[in-house]
């Protein structure tokens, strides 16, 4: 009996329910299984292409957290069919490993060895697709898979072109598959991965060449990332494919058999991961592509100089680095603190970085056009230095700062004299990423009882233990999430033992930004920055344990407007109060929905795009040569 995989691949839009249900869906379906892809851009795809193709960038979105695994196992386990994911590194490979049914190679991996043999060391099934291989690459996986441990492989016909019409589909490949298979893996299935959106080819692929398997792409409604392409299924139209209903099809969908790659294949072979990294695409293409797409060396170049603790100084550079991008053809350089989360950061949204602090006779040899600066320290001296070269400077944060030629404070309760144009802020000058923008909500999302905590990258305070204890004398029905940086573990031996034990609370380990966590939270218990105005602009209620009696009139102001609970400056705050304090908030669901709401009329997450006009403006009025916008 054929067994029906339903791959949803990024139809699941980075959204937890949306995946439960596209689970639910291929259970009714008739579905056997249902499989998921782990996949990361900085991973995928080489610097030159995400330095240089907005469409690769832009994949990001399209990614699956890592969080959900667990869940989305559990999930198909209670409908009753089997679980599988598509890792397209080396280290997803172990992050699955406990979680899956199977594991698959997509077509574009097939040649990277290493990938292979890391699945096969695992001991779990695994199933190969062929898009775009020819016989003795095929081959050479199936002898890989068999030298790497693997006892259970299913290999599947593949035509790598989105939609795959219908002469193309080449059926009787399915059964020389077969033949090859015979011989290493004489229990080995063969199968079909559809790419035709054509019932009568499913069928032929079934009813003729006696497929043991059929993986095809599967959406809920056509509002999955990848449904525009032309090769997703819907339910009701898989539905009685999977059923046996009689569908006509011409023989032209045969084909000769042979197993190489169709016409239409030809050109996307070289964009398959190279076997030597296993970043797509080959190495011979990195650099022409880099060369024709990559930036004019006559362009101006923006300098951007983060440092501070935590993300937070990056990730508002960045996000006027990315309306920059939308605007001009100019030149991008980040000056970083040397940390594995910014650098992940930067490497995923394809920025060219340099790992920092440097002197300033560095940072002035660039001979940047503008400099972006964000910085806790004192840059009187640096601003000078730019100045004297010719360099405009932007400072952030700096209201005391008088002699660069922009400073923008953005901070929700800064108020600047409307006459002096060199310093402006406030709420419409807060820095919000466009990822986050593009998960904002019209209206406060329904409850349904997640509580997030999440004190930064380092959590100087552990903060998050002190909340963790103050739950601990809660009567709870929220499902908490703890959201800790790759800078905490060295805290982890002060977390108490109860925190791990009790059901309801998962811990989140991520260096990442939070945008695939923050908008399906009840509540966010965070400390003051850049996080608290993304969950605002995200419509997700905040309150807010701080750090800094230097915030203390922010929070203030914050709470004042109904716009954050202030749960007070940790120094403060004992145990007991605080857990008086989040019992009284997490009994008040008209309290939060209030605070949700009150975020969302303040705040229109547009404050990178006024800065960047501004950086564009800067530019105009200097002499800055071959000036393109």
């Amino acid at each position: 009996m054929t067994r029906f995989i339903a791959e949803i691949s990024s139809n699941h839009n980075g959204d937890l329910n949306r995946c439960f249900e596209l689970i639910r869906q291929a259970a009714l379906c008739g579905c056997w299984g249902v499989k998921f892809q782990l996949f990361r851009m900085e991973q995928l795809f080489s610097r030159e292409i995400l330095e240089t193709s907005e469409t690769h960038r832009q994949r990001r979105r399209w990614e699956l957290p890592l969080h959900y695994i667990p869940e989305l196992a559990a999930c198909a386990k209670a409908e009753g069919i089997t679980f599988g994911c598509t890792p397209f590194d080396l280290e997803a490979v172990d992050l699955l490993a406990p979680h899956v049914d199977f594991l698959k190679i997509a077509s574009y991996e097939l040649t990277w060895v290493p990938l292979i043999h890391q699945c096969g060391q695992t001991g779990l099934p695994l199933m190969i697709s062929t898009g775009m291989a020819d016989q003795n690459e095929i081959m050479q996986a199936i002898a890989e898979a068999k030298t790497s441990g693997v006892q259970d492989l299913a290999v599947f016909h593949c035509v790598s072109n989105y939609p795959t019409l219908v002469k193309d589909c080449n059926l009787a490949a399915i059964k020389t598959l077969g033949q090859l298979l015979a011989n290493d893996f004489p229990q080995g299935k063969v199968g079909w991965s559809d790419h035709s959106v054509n019932p009568g080819v499913i069928r032929r692929a079934v009813d003729f060449w006696a497929s043991d398997l059929v993986e095809f792409h599967f959406d809920l409604d056509g509002e999955g990332h990848e449904y525009s392409a032309g090769h997703c299924w819907l339910p009701g139209e898989i539905s009685p494919v999977i059923a046996g209903s009689e569908f006509e099809v011409s023989n032209i969908c045969d084909g000769q058999g042979n197993l190489c790659p169709a016409p239409s294949e030809q050109e996307e072979r070289l964009w398959r991961a190279d076997p030597t990294d296993g970043w797509r695409p080959y190495l011979e293409m990195r650099k022409p592509w880099h060369t024709e797409h990559g930036p004019d060396a006559n362009q101006p170049l923006i300098l951007f100089i983060a440092g501070g603790p935590g993300m937070g100084h990056a990730a508002r550079l960045l996000s006027i680095a990315e309306q920059l991008r939308h605007k001009t053809s100019w030149r991008i350089l980040f000056i970083i603190k040397k940390s594995e989360a910014c650098i992940q950061m930067l490497n995923r949204h394809g920025l060219a970085w340099k790992p920092g602090p440097l002197p300033t006779e560095e940072l002035v040899s660039f001979g940047s056009s503008v400099a972006v600066i964000d910085q806790k320290e004192p840059c009187t001296a640096l601003i000078d230095a730019f100045k004297i070269s010719g360099t405009k400077t932007l400072v952030l944060d700096r209201p005391d700062c008088r002699t660069a030629d922009q400073v923008i404070i953005p901070a929700f309760g800064w108020k600047g004299n409307s006459s002096n144009n060199q310093r402006l802020g406030g709420p419409d000058y807060l820095l919000i990423r466009e990822d986050v923008l593009t998960r904002r909500l019209s209206k406060p999302r329904a409850f349904e009882g997640r509580l997030v905590i999440s004190f930064g990258g380092e959590d100087p305070n552990l903060l998050t233990e002190k909340i963790a204890r103050a739950l601990e004398n809660i009567s709870q029905t929220f499902k908490v999430q703890f959201v800790i940086g790759p800078d905490f573990p060295k805290h982890r031996h002060h977390w108490p033992d109860p925190v791990f034990d009790r059901p309801n609370y998962q811990l989140i380990e991520t260096g990442d930004p939070l945008e695939s966590i923050i908008p399906g939270a009840d509540l966010l218990i965070t400390a003051m920055g850049i996080t608290i105005f993304e969950a605002h602009v995200l419509g997700v209620p905040v309150a807010v344990l701080f750090n800094y009696a230097t915030d203390t009139s922010e929070v203030g102001l914050l709470a004042a407007e109904k716009l954050v609970c202030n749960l007070g400056l940790f120094s403060d705050v004992s145990d007991q109060k605080l857990a008086s304090s989040l019992n009284e908030l997490l009994n008040n669901s008209s309290l939060r929905k209030q605070l949700a709401t009150h975020a969302l009329s303040h705040f229109d997450g547009l404050g990178a795009r006024r800065v960047s006009d501004l950086i564009v403006q800067l530019l105009k009025e200097s002499d800055g040569k071959n000036l393109t916008c």
